[in-house]
């Protein structure tokens, strides 16, 4: 393993910053150091702001995620929305136009897989296959210097990893040190990489990548920064609430609004280990109840929390009554829910919306996960979905949204994630609830007007320049932020001409 100060100049290095100086870019506030977490992380050396740009990083080597259910799209555009798709036949990579197939991006891609003896027909080749491995597979595009900045990454080199790497040797005849870096990378890979954001509503392959200094951060299950993604690739790691100097800087490798019982397992499944931290070791997740399930009494109202949580075998126990239940009968519980929640078409709007309002609370209470889930599921598609635009949405549906948003943002507020990227949408998509009403009934226009502008400030703050950001953020921003000098009818007139 390099030393920590091998790794803080290699990671300077990746971000130009001897290159051009610490200020060329933003003020370097952070160093590596020996995390008492084990391993190695990222410490403020100064006093860092809320809002503040800790740094931005770019993606040694990126492509196809790995999981086993692999969208099937073009290797170099990304897009998954085609009816051309064909196989490049000196490959085998999935491509969907000449245009592509004929990059530069493509011809790196095919220099290397061209080139292994095929050990069967190209055309036989599993293209889903490929895709998975692609990530991999472009690492052997990488210089010595990026080789042995990745290779210095840590890596948990389980036998189940890399086994993508091994199925391709069926198809070609892959010499041994390039499979064996290829496994190392899978490796890495599986410890550090990220999910890289698509552009707002837009269907494309979803794409990891391999952030270097992004990767350094520990997690937290209530960290202090947030992720956003730019055209380029590029990461920003921006702070969310204020942190002090000696205090270590944390990313979240987990669904913020997970029960503690499933960020635990998912940790430990996909990162082998079990988190610690405070919010972990807190019964009721700062109040917000996320894991409680309902008493077992019928004669209760109360809910169930595990008593000691950071023990997976913990017995559960009512708040209400103290009605002890053993960790065997939770455990059969939480697999019948997710059996519940697997039978759900989450595509179907009108049947989520019917679960959330009619079923749910019959099994759970309204602080679980579960509804939280179907919360921002609903908030996602009310008003953006084919035959749920603004203007179709009724009433109640528009109601709902507005109180989905708000009963969401208190949840994420008691847990204190400051501007995460989940708050900066929210905040958009009340706004977005707020001014719809705004413009069916102009008279409650000055009742609304104030939150109306702050929360379209708000959500400008912490969503712009990211990708993923909703398209009509900065034009929203503009006509109904409070900046605007435009009459109401003005105001209201981009959200007329607009696509409801």
């Amino acid at each position: 393993m390099v030393s920590r100060e091998q790794l803080s100049v290699m990671i300077k290095h990746h971000l130009g910053l001897l290159a051009f100086g610490d200020e060329d870019k933003y003020s370097v506030k952070w160093a590596v150091y020996e995390s008492p977490l084990g391993g190695r992380g990222l410490v403020a050396t100064e006093d860092i702001k809320a809002g503040e740009v800790l740094f931005v990083d770019y993606p040694l080597v990126y492509g196809p995620r790995s999981g086993i259910i692999v969208q099937r799209g073009c290797t170099v555009c990304k897009n998954i929305d085609s009816d051309i798709f064909f196989k490049c036949s000196k490959c085998a990579l999935i491509l969907c136009s000449v245009q592509c197939q004929n990059s530069d991006f493509h011809s790196g891609d095919c220099s290397i897989i061209s080139r292994w003896p095929n050990k069967v027909p190209i055309e036989e080749v599993d293209d889903t296959l490929l895709s998975r491995a692609l990530t991999a597979i472009r690492a052997l595009l990488l210089n010595e210097d990026q080789k042995y900045l990745l290779t210095s990454l840590q890596a948990n080199k389980l036998p189940q990893y890399g086994s993508e790497i091994r199925d391709l040797k069926q198809y070609f005849d892959i010499p041994l040190h390039e499979e064996e870096f290829m496994i190392l990378v899978i490796c890495i890979l599986n410890t550090n990489a990220f999910q890289m954001a698509t552009p707002y509503g837009k269907k494309e392959m979803s794409l990891r990548g391999l952030y270097p200094v992004a990767s350094i951060l520990n997690h937290n299950c209530v960290p202090n920064t947030r992720n956003c993604f730019n055209g380029d690739l590029q990461m920003t790691v921006k702070a969310t609430k204020t942190i002090n100097a000696g205090s270590e800087i944390f990313t979240c490798y987990s669904g913020m609004l997970w029960g503690t019982p499933a960020r635990r397992l998912y940790l430990y499944k996909s990162k082998h280990f079990l988190c610690d931290c405070e919010r972990c070791a807190d019964p009721t997740e700062r109040g917000t109840l996320l894991a409680a399930l309902k008493c077992f009494s019928t004669e209760c109202q109360g809910s169930l929390l595990p008593i000691q949580p950071l023990k997976t075998t913990t017995a559960w126990r009512c708040l209400e009554c103290g009605m002890r239940v053993p960790n065997d009968n939770i455990c059969v519980i939480q697999s019948a829910l997710g059996s519940l929640m697997g039978s759900l078409d989450l595509k179907n709007v009108d049947e989520l919306e019917n679960f959330y309002l009619n079923r749910i609370t019959r099994y759970v209470p309204r602080t679980n996960q579960i509804v939280l889930d179907l919360q921002c599921r609903l908030v996602w598609e009310l008003g953006e979905t084919d035959g749920l635009r603004w203007n179709e949405l009724s009433e109640s549906q528009l109601s709902l949204k507005e109180r989905l948003c708000r009963c969401t943002l208190r949840t994420a507020a008691a847990l204190g994630v400051g501007d995460a990227h989940l708050r900066g949408l929210l905040l958009y998509h009340l706004h977005a609830a707020l001014a719809e009403r705004a413009r069916r009934h102009p008279d409650l226009y000055e009742e609304l007007k104030s939150e109306i502008e702050s929360t379209i400030q708000e959500a400008s703050n912490i969503l712009k320049d990211d990708i993923s950001s909703p398209p009509d953020l900065e034009i929203r921003r503009q006509y109904l932020g409070p900046d605007c000098d435009k009459t109401q009818q003005e105001r209201f007139f981009i959200l007329d001409t607009q696509k409801h």
